[in-house]
């Protein structure tokens, strides 16, 4: 193989290596607070945050007191919502909740979250208000949360500390 050609093929996958490098990067980031209700009970303070992948239609859950963090929730855009929907196990199988998965005291406050199935939300991208249900096997409505979320920017976002 000549000089000229090895110089090509590792820069071919220098290239490769970038380009992969940068797909995974986070395009967007929406920060949002807003309230839960569940049970009849008084409205709690919730929020979000979530790092979007505008390339695969990815949203990371940052951080919550109200959605799973550390998940990843596919979404659809349309020109007017971004719709995502989160599916828990179905029912039958056991489920361990563990304290702080919702980062939140969640489970304990409203025992009928147990049987959460689902959570379903969508973001207007014109007003940037989020709706989210929380519905179980049944499509049963057991909380709903309401958020204005605004955009950010990666220097936005506080740098790790540790």
């Amino acid at each position: 193989m000549s000089v000229g050609v090895r110089r090509g093929a590792v820069l071919l996958v220098l290239a490769a290596a970038a380009a992969g490098a940068s797909a995974q990067e986070y395009s967007g980031f929406l920060n949002c607070n807003g309230s839960f209700v569940a049970d009849d009970k008084p409205p709690r303070d919730a929020h979000a945050e979530f790092a979007l992948r505008y390339n695969n239609r990815t949203a990371l859950v940052q951080g919550s007191n109200v959605l799973p963090v550390g998940e990843i929730l596919h979404y659809v855009p349309t020109p007017a919502t971004y719709s995502m929907t989160y599916l828990l196990r179905r029912q039958g199988t056991q489920v361990l909740v563990v304290p702080g998965w919702f980062q939140n005291t969640i489970l304990v406050a409203y025992p009928n979250l147990k049987r959460l199935n689902q959570i379903r939300m969508s973001v207007n991208r014109q007003n940037g208000v989020l709706e989210g249900k929380m519905l179980n096997e049944q499509d049963e409505l057991l909380g709903a949360f309401t958020m204005q979320c605004k955009s950010v920017t990666e220097k936005d976002v506080e740098a790790p500390k540790f």
